[in-house]
């Protein structure tokens, strides 16, 4: 029994669901305080898998996500620290290629100090300080603005998944054929 759902998670990673896989993706190209600045860059990354197969990376299918070296699931969601809290509202990746986030962390001393950062696809990446320093920078996203991910997203031929169904379609057809065997040799 055990070996069948081996070589049905096999057949689902060959046909480019189920499998976890590492994407870095970047963001270049953003408006700062009215001006356009051309090598503006947000990189990040993360770790997810289909489980679904729905062809959606979705938050509870993630198990890594960093946004400009913070690392979030492994980092500041596991932390029990009261002067330190991160956030992720949401998350998605289609394997097409549209990614989505929405995620903040901040944090601050005992005294006066605060320090964070919001990181929202299509609108806006912020940081921010206050206390003993207080400045804070906003990146707003453009027409302009680029996106790269990579591996670059794949796009199956439709023939693929005609392919995969007749392929599944000939292995439950053999199981029947072998389990009625087996019932008319015990008779």
């Amino acid at each position: 029994m055990a070996c069948k759902h081996v070589l049905a998670l096999t057949f689902a990673c060959a046909a480019g669901g189920a499998c976890a896989e590492d994407w870095q993706f970047s963001y270049t190209g953003f408006e700062e305080n009215g001006a356009f600045v051309r090598d503006a860059r947000v990189d990040g990354s993360f770790r997810g898998m289909d489980l679904n197969l729905d062809g959606v990376i979705s938050l509870v299918e993630l198990s890594s996500l960093v946004i400009a070296g913070r690392e979030y699931l492994d980092g500041c969601l596991s932390l029990s620290d009261p002067y330190f809290r991160c956030e992720i509202a949401g998350f998605s990746y289609k394997l097409t290629g549209q990614l989505w986030v929405d995620a903040n962390w901040w944090g601050n001393d005992e005294a006066f100090s605060g320090w964070g950062a919001g990181f929202r696809t299509g609108d806006q990446y912020s940081q921010w300080s206050y206390g003993w320093q207080d400045w804070s920078r906003t990146l707003y996203w453009t027409g302009q603005t680029v996106f790269a991910i990579t591996p670059a997203p794949v796009v199956p031929e439709p023939a693929t998944g005609g392919m995969l169904l007749a392929g599944l379609a000939t292995l439950a057809g053999l199981s029947r054929r072998r389990a009625k065997k087996g019932a008319l040799s015990a008779i």
